[in-house]
């Protein structure tokens, strides 16, 4: 952290940055989309788009109920990403958008070189736009890719095609914002590995510096699973998604790309500080209808429906710090639970992993002292290893690793 009153400890990582200790990660939430893709279950509105002013003045009001007074000698809370998610933030006039970052910028002692992330359709980006955002300080985009293949972008009800997402990394990258990721689905009712290896293929050829791959999975209550129910498509192969997994370990592995995380693969030096924060299992405070928190020992989420985030806002008292009068939902973690948070979040990081010392010293107790016979097992089924200090997943482990972290819960 530069620039900075407050004296941060900092320690190396893994992928050779600094990881500020005792610093903030602050995510919102927003939630306006064109269209509702046929796979998506998150917090998302098609119908609300003229609340967009409006909602921003509440995200404003909402930092600024959290942030409070500033702590002990007048300083404020340092900062050091802030990540828009969505929904589509894309959508967000820029003007929305920057009212939301000074705010943010005037509650917390925001690292100058923050790293400032918003997701975008493609589709839904121009040069000016974008130069507005980098203006304001978004140095890093998302986009919602998820196939380069037509049928598929059909299949997920995506409005977009292939040639709107070159077009968005053109404009991005003249607009002066060379740092983003491209997301990409795989494990696709009837999508084969040769199709998988496409979408890799043109992917790849836009050099973006992060990419994000997920397994579908089909949730209850979207277009999509009622497809499944009622025949209309196939349900995904289990063994040919870990095949696709496969592959992409391999493609791009051979385009230098680090697979620093179990679903995400960066370039040297590109890696997503916000995310990293999740996967530390650091605190965040997250704004906005539906967003999730995680600090001062709680977990907490807010209120989804954006009409009654706001009238809460406006007329209900402030709650104690992390919360705002929005929160729908708070509990206090037991160390048990922040035990396990901590083992599950840190073994997604293939090369970091779990410190054990740092566990250690957090909990006053080792894991061998509280997992003994789990690691014991995961480590003889291949499935951990353990080596300098550290625990990591093997390869092996990386396809089996929900089944392992259910182990610890």
């Amino acid at each position: 952290m530069v620039n900075s009153p407050v004296q941060l400890a900092i320690r190396e990582t893994a992928a050779g940055g600094v990881e500020p200790s005792g610093s903030l990660s602050l995510y919102v939430h927003i939630p306006f989309c064109r269209h509702r893709c046929a796979y998506c279950d998150f917090n998302t509105y098609t119908s609300l788009g003229d609340l967009k002013e409006a909602y921003a003045a509440a995200v404003c009001h909402e930092i600024t109920q959290v942030a409070g007074a500033p702590m002990d000698g007048g300083i404020r809370r340092p900062a050091y990403t802030i990540f828009f998610g969505g929904g589509t933030p894309s959508l967000m006039p820029a003007g929305s958008l920057a009212e939301i970052v000074q705010t943010a910028r005037a509650c917390f002692n925001l690292a100058a070189d923050a790293e400032i992330t918003l997701e975008a359709n493609p589709g839904t980006v121009t040069r000016p736009y974008l130069e507005a955002l980098r203006q304001l300080g978004v140095n890093r985009l998302s986009f919602g890719v998820q196939s380069a293949v037509a049928a598929e972008l059909a299949l997920l009800e995506r409005e977009h095609s292939f040639a709107d997402v070159e077009e968005a990394v053109r404009v991005s990258r003249d607009a002066g914002i060379h740092n983003f990721n491209l997301d990409l689905i795989y494990g696709l009712p009837g999508q084969t590995l040769r199709a998988w290896e496409t979408s890799l293929a043109a992917a790849l050829a836009l050099q973006p510096p992060h990419l994000s791959l997920y397994c579908l999975i089909i949730e209850p209550g979207t277009p999509m699973h009622r497809w499944l129910h009622s025949g209309q498509i196939a349900a995904p192969d289990p063994d040919l998604a870990a095949d696709q997994y496969e592959c992409a370990r391999y493609m791009l592995a051979a385009h230098e790309y680090d697979h620093y995380e179990i679903s995400n693969w960066a370039l040297p030096g590109y890696e997503c500080a916000h995310n990293l924060a999740y996967w530390r299992n650091q605190e965040y405070l997250g704004f906005g209808a539906g967003a999730h928190g995680h600090a001062a020992g709680y977990r907490y989420s807010v209120v989804k429906q954006p009409r009654v985030y706001m009238r809460r806002l406006r007329q209900e008292p402030p709650r104690p710090y992390p919360l705002s009068a929005a929160a729908a939902d708070s509990y206090l973690l037991t160390r048990e639970q922040a035990m396990a948070d901590t083992i599950i979040t840190q073994l997604r990081l293939l090369q970091s992993g779990l410190d054990l010392a740092a566990f250690a010293a957090k909990f006053d107790q080792t894991v061998a002292e509280v997992y003994n016979d789990t690691v014991t097992e995961l480590i003889q089924w291949g499935l951990l290893r353990e080596t300098e200090g550290y625990l990591r997943l093997t390869e092996r482990g990386y396809f089996l690793s929900n089944q392992l972290f259910y182990r610890f819960l």
